[in-house]
């Protein structure tokens, strides 16, 4: 392949990087046409020498080499005869035209011969050079005193070269290191965003089918009683001087609260003068008796019955208006009322039992398929997901059950998207969204959160109701930052950046006191916001 075939291939460097590395990856690309993108400051593109190196490896590589840098570095590569661009899309357009170079000051090279060079050293006059290199003195060594034998000279090897080179780069570098440095930390503003509501349509990855089964346990909320009355005996009264029939089923009662009946006909035998207080001594007779209503409040104590309910009964018994006697009473407690009551299935409770077991299917689902493959976002059930319930025949009035059991399978056919599909589709619609993101704010990658909906299978693709929340960030260009505040003091570059954010300039060495004119000497650091 000649350098001129096929696309461009960028190599980028870091500020870091050893000659030796941009070598072996310069020989290692598969382009025949190369374009190095330089930072600021770079090791490898600070000197003449470097450069020439590169261009040499290249065109014994068979290949083209170009460098995407600023001024100061363009300038350099002029005098090494690579071609120069400001930026990748001038590099890398059809027909690129260099960026201007700029011919930088050399600084004039002393040589001093003899050892007075070494003793005595004779201060030369400063000479402009615009911040790109120094003056040095060279100092060379007196000739030999006696002479040495000729020997025949043999060009360098290639191995021999590269390590010269190498060795005039570290050289070069340590120079650069002494100069002054500033670093630039800027904190920039940051403001919450969201929630943002977006609709998405990605592809379908698949369908997750399966079956899952669980069990509702349901109350039995009406209850049976089974009453028995309680019974007993009565005895009535007779104060008369005839004989009174007490019918059957004639009541009495304890107090007017609790009523009981005669379980057959009697008949009272009148009373008998005493002939003192009382002067008539009542006929008496007993009958059984049973409670009117069933329960345990047929169960009353002696002597509680106190009333004949039945009128005509009471005044025959009664014989005369001014007796106050008492007509009927129960000699012992009434005993054998009882109230026993049993659990009944209602239909209310089946039904309940029914809704409650679908939603927990429905629930036990989508923990089923959250848990197993979060990657996933899903569609929401199809018209054949309809749970399966099983219920007997005779459940709804069944007696003395408390609790019963129902069963319920659900079979399922659920389309799902990758997820990391859709937070795609969400992220770019909230990039592409200026109502949310304010001009001259980035969105923070880190700090973007998705709430999904259930999607609709449309065709072969799923639609997706996506919430996303975020937070964005003042946009901080870094070379526009490095142009702005090129040579100011502390002061002046903290007021001009601080529409950006919080800053903080440090310099080096200590006793600076403005930023360097250099760009590449000029560090510029961003501190995203981990949390809003």
């Amino acid at each position: 392949m000649s350098p001129s075939d096929g696309e461009p291939q960028l190599l980028y460097l870091e500020p870091d990087d050893e000659i030796t590395s941009v070598v072996r990856r310069l020989r290692g690309a598969d382009a025949g046409r190369v374009i190095l993108v330089a930072p600021g400051r770079s090791r490898a593109t600070s000197s003449v020498v470097a450069l020439r190196l590169l261009a040499r490896t290249a065109a014994e590589a068979g290949r083209s080499v170009a460098l995407v840098a600023d001024a100061s570095t363009r300038a350099l590569a002029g005098e090494a005869g690579i071609a120069a661009f400001g930026s990748v899309a001038q590099a890398t357009s059809p027909s690129p035209a260099p960026a201007e170079t700029i011919v930088p000051a050399r600084a004039p090279i002393h040589v001093v011969r003899g050892v007075a060079a070494g003793r005595g050293r004779t201060s030369l006059p400063p000479r402009a050079t615009d911040g790109l290199e120094e003056t040095m003195a060279v100092h060379v060594p007196p000739p030999p005193a006696t002479p040495r034998r000729r020997r025949e000279r043999r060009p360098p090897s290639r191995l021999a070269a590269v390590l010269m080179a190498a060795l005039l780069l570290l050289v070069i570098a340590g120079g650069a290191a002494a100069l002054p440095g500033a670093t630039v930390t800027i904190t920039p503003v940051s403001q919450a965003i969201g929630p943002r509501s977006y609709t998405v349509i990605v592809p379908i990855a698949g369908h997750a089918t399966g079956n899952t089964e669980i069990q509702q346990t349901g109350t039995a909320t009406d209850t049976h009683h089974d009453l028995v009355a309680a019974t007993g005996s009565a005895t009535f009264y007779n104060y008369s001087y005839v004989y009174v029939d007490v019918p059957q089923g004639t009541q009495v009662s304890a107090g007017g609260s609790v009523f009981f009946s005669t379980d057959a006909k009697v008949t009272a035998p009148p009373g008998t003068l005493t002939g003192s207080d009382p002067p008539i001594a009542p006929g008496t007779v007993s009958v059984a008796i049973t409670a009117v209503e069933a329960g345990l409040a047929g169960n009353v104590a002696a002597e509680a019955i106190d009333q004949v309910e039945n009128k005509s009964v009471d005044r025959y018994l009664q014989g005369f208006g001014n007796q106050k006697g008492r007509r009927v009473s129960n000699p012992a407690a009434t005993t054998g009322g009882d109230d026993t009551s049993h659990p009944v299935v209602a239909q209310k409770d089946v039904d309940d039992t029914v809704a409650a077991l679908r939603t927990q299917l429905a629930s036990h689902l989508d923990d089923l398929l959250a848990g197993s493959n979060a990657d996933r976002v899903y569609a929401g059930p199809n018209a054949d997901e309809v749970a399966q319930i099983d219920i007997p025949a005779d459940l709804v009035g069944k007696e003395d059950a408390a609790t019963f059991e129902l069963t319920g399978t659900l079979a399922y056919d659920r389309a799902y998207a990758n997820k990391a599909d859709v937070e795609a589709a969400a992220r770019q619609d909230l990039a592409d969204d200026s109502a949310a993101v304010p001009a001259g704010m980035v969105v923070v990658d880190g700090l973007v959160t998705f709430e999904f909906g259930v999607g609709t299978v449309n065709g072969g693709q799923l639609t997706v109701p996506v919430t996303v929340r975020g937070v964005v960030h003042a946009a901080i260009d870094e070379g526009a930052v490095r142009s702005q505040v090129a040579g100011m003091t502390r002061q002046e570059a903290m007021a001009a950046l601080a529409d950006l954010g919080q800053v903080q300039v440090e310099f080096w060495p200590g006793w600076v006191d403005r930023l360097p004119r250099l760009g590449f000497r000029i560090s510029v650091n961003t501190v995203v916001p981990s949390s809003q």
